[in-house]
């Protein structure tokens, strides 16, 4: 919500909105994928090693995402020159502002994203393995009722899956800048704007999920 609320607080024809939007665009967004890492870490620590003690590290999450989310935000600021394109502001014009954005973004956000994938692997792993000895040890009688619990459990494998769609063609669109900065391509432009969408459906059902999870 923070992020798409600054993505339209900054003006072009204003030095201060700039920054504004550039920095608090790039903070918000960076803290929403660390968020995620959060859950997949709740979910690891509760369903795998069999902990109770989340709830205790709430003040820990908050010190890494808001933290990390920083440090990589003032880092960002090294070697950049802000311009706008259209409605936007950015802080990667030039190749050494290229490379700093990619790394302090797009890096930390594929490392949540294979975090997230081999922690959910883990925890369907464990949970498939749970609901076979329970069938062996009720009988098939308990079988019929798991199928319905097995499929909410497959669907938990989608959800890193969703976090790569939404920033796939954003990396490649990044990279290929880079490389080729007066060449743009407008197909995948296009892709990278409609896929950033689905980061928020993403972190909507892995929130649902943890919470059901809770419940349960």
């Amino acid at each position: 919500m923070l992020f798409s609320f600054f993505n339209m607080v900054g003006d072009p024809s204003k030095g201060f909105f700039c920054y504004a939007q550039g920095y608090t665009t790039h903070f918000f967004c960076v803290a929403s994928f660390l968020w995620t890492t959060t859950i997949a870490f709740t979910l690891h620590r509760t369903v795998v090693e069999h902990k109770t003690d989340v709830e205790d590290l709430e003040a820990l999450f908050h010190l890494y995402v808001w933290g990390t989310s920083l440090v990589m935000t003032i880092i960002r600021s090294i070697g950049n020159h802000h311009s706008h394109v259209g409605a936007l502001c950015w802080a990667q014009s030039g190749r050494t502002g290229k490379a700093i954005h990619f790394i302090t973004f797009y890096v930390p956000l594929w490392g949540a994203i294979l975090y997230n994938g081999f922690t959910y692997f883990q925890v369907i792993r464990m949970l498939n393995n749970a609901r076979r000895m329970a069938v062996g040890i009720s009988g098939r009688s308990y079988e019929f009722d798991a199928r319905a619990d097995m499929k909410a459990l497959n669907r938990w494998g989608y959800y890193p899956l969703i976090l790569i769609g939404s920033w796939a063609f954003g990396t490649i669109n990044r990279i290929h800048d880079f490389i080729e900065p007066g060449h743009k391509i407008f197909w995948l432009t296009l892709l990278d704007v409609g896929t950033a969408a689905l980061m928020v459906i993403y972190i909507e059902v892995d929130v649902f999920s943890c919470n059901c999870f809770s419940f349960h």
